[in-house]
């Protein structure tokens, strides 16, 4: 796998795994997922733990809840300056939810599933373009990696 890389900038990750622990519809590959895309990214491609944000529902991370995944997009956006590399990785469910404000041609945006959704619930392509891609500063490299159903347009790119 190649990623486009600046190799004098900062490399910064986002790494998301949710496997729904005791929850209906729970998955059992999402925290394998980022633990190897981890390690990838550290072996092969030289990011740094200090500059990797890790959510996972396994008892030993910050949780991803729906507060926490969009205060870490945040973060990656505030941070990363032109020259900069970002990996954003996403492994849990996806689904889609009727449109509100009818930008999409199918009716239909697309969601990531935090795993406090049931609460807070889901996280929109609309809002991952607003606080994910419109914000990130022109110059920044960003590979965004998402394993979850309804993926091909949850970041609700132009193109």
């Amino acid at each position: 796998m190649t990623i486009v890389e600046n190799p004098t900038g900062v490399k910064r990750a986002v790494l998301i795994g949710i496997n729904y622990v005791g929850q209906q519809g729970q998955l059992s590959g999402c925290h394998n997922d980022v633990r190897n895309i981890q390690d990838f990214l550290q072996r092969v491609h030289g990011f740094q733990q200090h500059n990797m944000t890790v959510l996972m529902d396994d008892g030993r991370h910050k949780e991803p809840t729906y507060a926490k995944i969009m205060a870490a997009f945040d973060w990656i956006v505030k941070e990363s300056m032109a020259g900069d590399t970002v990996w954003i990785h996403y492994s849990g469910h996806g689904g889609r939810v009727a449109d509100q404000d009818g930008d999409e041609d199918d009716g239909y945006d697309e969601t990531l599933i935090p795993v406090d959704f049931q609460r807070k619930g889901q996280i929109r392509d609309d809002d991952l373009l607003k606080h994910l891609v419109k914000p990130m500063r022109k110059g920044v490299v960003v590979t965004a990696l998402m394993d979850c159903c309804h993926s091909g347009t949850v970041l609700d790119l132009p193109y």
